[in-house]
């Protein structure tokens, strides 16, 4: 046999009584509950912020991730019978075809006799947040 559980006020409303030793089921809060307009608000600046913020980021890191398998492709392709400039002047060709900008003074060649060279790419980019607030970015790619 089925027990059925009704509506307190459902039965009120249907046969003018109220009914004897039936369960309400409609909830017995007077509170209500949920986010307010003001919560609202500030759960979506929030989102806001995050999402400029990864905008911003991600460019660089996607530079750093490609210019990682610039240095590895170049330092495994390089010979011992290449000379420092040479291989200077290979990664500054595929550097300029990722359109990846990176100062002279941050690239370091080490010719290691017949291995092949180890290149470290070290610099730092400065990310412009939010009116005066910057945030400073330390990347180190090796290729060997």
């Amino acid at each position: 046999m089925r027990k059925w559980i009704l509506d307190d006020q459902l039965i009120k409303k249907a046969f003018g009584r109220r009914a004897q030793g039936v369960r309400s089921i409609t909830s017995q809060h007077s509170g209500e509950a949920g986010v307010s307009l003001i919560g609202v608000i500030f759960w979506l600046l929030i989102l806001v912020f995050v999402i400029a913020f990864v905008v911003k980021v991600m460019p660089s890191y996607y530079d750093y991730w490609s210019l990682k398998n610039i240095v590895n492709q170049q330092a495994q392709q390089s010979g011992p019978e290449e000379s420092a400039s040479q291989i200077r002047h290979n990664l500054n060709s595929r550097l300029g075809v990722a359109m990846i900008n990176i100062p002279q003074k941050d690239i370091q060649i080490e010719k290691g006799g017949t291995g092949p060279a180890l290149i470290t790419v070290s610099y730092d980019k400065i990310v412009p947040l939010i009116a005066n607030i910057s945030l400073l970015l330390h990347f180190e790619a090796v290729g060997h």
